[in-house]
């Protein structure tokens, strides 16, 4: 019957089948489309991360601490996140997330229940959170090694008394934990540094340091007693 009466309209069923199609395709596509665009746009608009590193000035510098009575020098070992997308990042957030240390056998290991901590983004001393402007290189400080005359004692509530009187790496937290360490004595690791954005993907790199505990008054000599390198 339903073939008859499709027919005696003039239409087949091969006809309506032509017809629909097309249709629900039309209507599929357009609840689709603005969907697609979107992911489109974000994707090809959205912010884009990427880390840069040299083991040189200004990555490596020496500038001087001030306290109410004395001047000292420091050295600094920061990095540079840089935004390749065509949208702001926002709320950027670099983080210490893993720190592995040779052993005796010159293999790596992990340091087990450490805890991610946020490092401080230089000249930015009110906030862990940045926003990077398309185009903009932002510098984060890893670390800084002071004049063993003034050297600052560790948070840490298990470093030993030899490990006190070793020059330390201290990293530039914007938080220190007391359970945990907050500074590195001579040795090598591997450390692993994230930056989070609440509108971009997650990006990290993997810092190896080279520290032999040696403190020199010349700047450029600095760099060959603390060498870092990207993995």
């Amino acid at each position: 019957m339903n073939a008859t009466s499709s027919t005696a309209m003039g239409l087949s069923f091969g006809d309506i089948v032509l017809i629909l199609v097309p249709t629900f395709i039309l209507a599929a596509t357009a609840f689709i489309a603005p969907y697609v665009i979107e992911r489109w746009k974000h994707k090809f608009f959205a912010p884009k991360l990427c880390f840069e590193f040299f083991h040189r000035a200004p990555y490596c510098h020496r500038t001087e601490m001030r306290t109410s009575s004395e001047r000292f020098p420091v050295d600094y070992f920061s990095f540079v996140v840089v935004n390749e997308g065509k949208l702001q990042a926002e709320q950027c957030e670099a983080v210490i997330e893993m720190i592995r240390k040779e052993n005796s056998s010159g293999g790596l290991e992990e340091w087990v229940g450490f805890l991610p901590v946020s490092l401080i983004w230089s000249g930015v001393k009110d906030s862990k959170y940045v926003t990077i402007q398309p185009g903009r290189r932002i510098f984060c400080n890893i670390g800084r090694i002071h004049h063993p005359q003034h050297e600052p004692g560790s948070a840490y509530k298990d470093i030993s008394e030899e490990e006190k009187r070793k020059n330390k790496f201290f990293f530039e937290l914007w938080r220190t934990f007391f359970v945990q360490w907050d500074c590195l004595v001579p040795g090598k690791y591997q450390i692993e540094i994230a930056v989070y954005s609440s509108n971009s993907e997650r990006v990290s790199k993997k810092f190896n340091l080279a520290w032999s505990g040696n403190w020199k008054d010349k700047e450029r000599d600095m760099l060959n007693e603390l060498v870092i390198w990207l993995d």
